[in-house]
């Protein structure tokens, strides 16, 4: 299952810290038994992450 980060609010605006939103998508995949967490293309920033098992974490391009 896949997991998009601007599904739980992110926004790619370089501003706005996504750090909430970035580990909700990741401790759902968890939660789920494991999945993939995309972040799009755009500038996130966010604060440290906690990864988890079972979760791989993917960039686009750009």
């Amino acid at each position: 299952m896949t997991y998009l980060i601007t599904d739980y609010g992110a926004v790619a605006d370089g501003v706005t810290n996504n750090r909430e939103s970035i580990q909700s998508a990741i401790d759902a995949a968890h939660e789920a038994g494991g999945g993939r967490v995309i972040v799009p293309a755009g500038r996130f920033l966010t604060g440290a992450l906690v990864l988890k098992s079972n979760v791989t974490l993917h960039l686009a391009t750009g």
